[in-house]
């Protein structure tokens, strides 16, 4: 913002006594105070002009500083005054009141004892009603600046307590969304994060292919090609970027503060589990990635992230059942076992008998899987009658959306060179991605309007199953968990009983 500076309409010549009252008035008001009674730029300069005619001062010049906070001297009214006192162009600095000077103490002091003082320029505060021409005077402003550094020590305490306090009710705080997100505002004026329904895909697929072994390069290259999207505007710097995304813990329905994390409030993209084996694999965490299944945990489950209760709707993790040498490794619904406060979805949970061992019913899983590599009957029984979520609709309705938005960004860059606003060579850059990512979208959005309802077409559900022979004869158990959980879509277990959703029904 710019400084406002106004001078007096030339006058007589000055007697040596009214050299001796030449004054600039100073004001400055937060964006927050603009419309407060008393402290606008109008009110206080209104008020010093009166207080300057009383007393019979002659205003050099008027210097504000509109939208500025005094928690620095980073401020150009308050440069300028400083150049009039230091130029000798005046020998009374007034303000409406002493914290439009400065809020920290530290400042306020330089003023009065380096600039003022030392200029033999004199310092008026109208409202507490002193100056610096006095012994009290100064006494006085040294005590109040204190008592100002301290408001804004109290104020910045009191937002920082706010923030934590929201962060603990799993608000996220940030300028811009994540990308997977968008902010919405709501009737009652305050932001949601909500999920982008384009771009939460690409963080799910990226998720997805680190998570079945690929490189950070390969998975920004796949999403390159499928979503016209890159995560860096250099490609050298992509894979860096998608490595800072993939350890946001807000993917995984979590806010983080510093080195303290709590349950957002937002929706999670990936559950906590494939979040936790992606960021071991990141941290070069090897032998405890590779250990079982690659899960990320060292005594991971091949169902790792796939578990659902069937009484609680509650995740399942992995816990120790049983007395010392007789303890086993037994898949538990959160709400039972209760070992984390925020998983529990519900303290009565009644799915407490007959909890798999993590081998059992992982050995189950497996035989599953093996079964529809054997029966190509039973396969197809599943892809012509299947009743799961009609995904590539959804997942083509959002590329629809997003190729929309992409024409419309295109056509305001044309329209504004055409009417002369800009230079081609300013936009040049911008259409050749945004025509790259066009096409991009059109092959992946013709894929999907081509492929049968369900996550997976009929084609890529064969094929992962005709691959069951050799990914079980390779030994590779990172390999046999992403072709499990690239098939299986959840797993509720009740009691005894399992149900397995596929991706491909």
């Amino acid at each position: 913002m710019k400084t406002k500076k106004t001078k007096t309409p030339a006058a007589a010549p000055l007697s040596v006594a009214d050299l001796e009252n030449v004054t600039d008035l100073y004001i400055r008001v937060s964006t927050a105070e603009q419309a407060e009674e008393g402290y606008s730029v109008g009110e206080q300069e209104a008020r010093l002009r009166s207080y300057c005619e009383a007393y019979g001062y002659i205003i050099n010049a008027v210097h504000v500083d509109p939208g500025y906070s005094g928690a620095t001297l980073e401020r150009p009214g308050i440069k300028e005054v400083i150049k009039d006192v230091r130029a000798g162009r005046c020998n009374k600095v007034i303000v409406w009141k002493l914290d439009r000077l400065s809020r920290s103490q530290k400042d306020t002091l330089i003023l009065l004892e380096d600039v003022f003082l030392e200029n033999s320029c004199d310092f008026v505060s109208l409202m507490e009603s002193f100056d610096t021409s006095t012994p009290f005077g100064r006494c006085v402003i040294g005590i109040l600046a204190a008592f100002a550094q301290m408001e804004r020590e109290n104020i910045r305490a009191r937002l920082m307590m706010g923030k934590q306090a929201g962060l603990k009710a799993g608000n996220y705080y940030g300028p811009t969304a994540p990308i997977g997100y968008k902010w919405e505002m709501q009737p009652n004026g305050k932001r949601e994060l909500l999920v982008d329904p384009f771009y939460s895909q690409i963080i799910q697929e990226a998720y997805r292919l680190y998570g079945s072994g690929q490189s950070l390069s390969d998975v920004v290259r796949v999403i390159k090609a499928k979503y016209g999207h890159s995560f860096a505007a250099y490609q050298n710097d992509a894979a860096t970027r998608l490595g800072r995304v993939l350890r946001n813990p807000i993917y995984a329905g979590r806010v983080r503060m510093v080195d303290r994390e709590y349950e957002g409030k937002h929706e999670a993209l990936v559950s906590p589990e494939i979040w936790q084996a992606v960021n071991n694999r990141l941290s070069g965490n090897a032998p405890a990635y590779r250990n079982r299944y690659g899960n990320g945990s060292k005594g991971g489950g091949l169902c790792s992230g796939l578990l659902f209760c069937g009484c609680c709707g509650g995740r399942l993790s992995i816990r120790q059942w049983g007395y010392e040498a007789a303890k086993v490794d037994k898949y538990v619904c959160y709400s039972v076992s209760k070992c984390n406060k925020r998983m529990i979805k519900d303290p009565n949970c009644t799915n407490r008998k007959n909890h798999f061992k993590v081998e059992d019913l992982d050995a189950l899983i497996v035989e599953e899987v093996k079964k529809l590599s054997l029966d190509p009957a039973a396969l197809d029984a599943l892809l012509q009658g299947g009743t799961g979520k009609p995904g590539p609709e959804e997942e083509a309705a959002a590329f629809r959306e997003r190729m929309e938005n992409v024409e419309r960004q295109i056509t305001r860059l044309l329209n504004l060179y055409q009417a002369g606003a800009v230079d081609l060579e300013e936009i040049a850059g911008r259409l050749s991605d945004l025509k790259e990512e066009r096409a991009a979208l059109s092959c992946s959005l013709e894929e999907l309007e081509n492929d049968a309802p369900g996550k997976m077409s009929k084609e890529e559900a064969r094929a992962a199953v005709a691959s069951f022979s050799s990914v079980v004869a390779s030994g590779d158990p990172v390999a046999l968990f992403a072709l499990v959980h690239s098939l299986i879509e959840k797993i509720e277990v009740l009691n005894g009983d399992i149900t397995i959703f596929w991706k491909f029904q």
